[in-house]
């Protein structure tokens, strides 16, 4: 019973993972501010950092057991999508910002 209650509780944490990525899969380059709202629901951060606009979602699930969680980044130029995908922002430069994953 504990082994099925353990693999029920991963199970939906994965679950919940997966629900924003997919999400975010569905951006493309060039998609419009107002629909990435639409799509991703209001950002957690939005904030303007060497002339683009960084939208983020904090995945922390309260309430929820995981193992562990991720953020998501959008970044726009002129309203438009010109990066997006897990991490964090961080500059690149003195002009240019890269989404940083934190993966080795």
């Amino acid at each position: 019973m504990k082994r099925a209650i353990a693999v029920a509780v991963v199970a939906a944490g994965i679950v919940g993972c997966q629900g924003m990525a997919a999400k975010i899969a569905r951006l493309d380059v060039g998609t419009q501010r107002d629909e990435v709202i639409e799509r991703l629901g209001r950002p957690d951060s939005d904030r303007s950092m060497v002339g683009y606009e960084v939208l983020s979602w904090f995945d922390r699930r309260p309430g929820r057991f995981s193992f562990s969680h991720k953020d998501y980044t959008v970044v726009l130029k002129d309203g438009k999508v010109v990066q997006f995908g897990p991490g964090l922002i961080r500059r690149d430069g003195k002009t240019s910002l890269q989404i940083e994953t934190g993966d080795p």
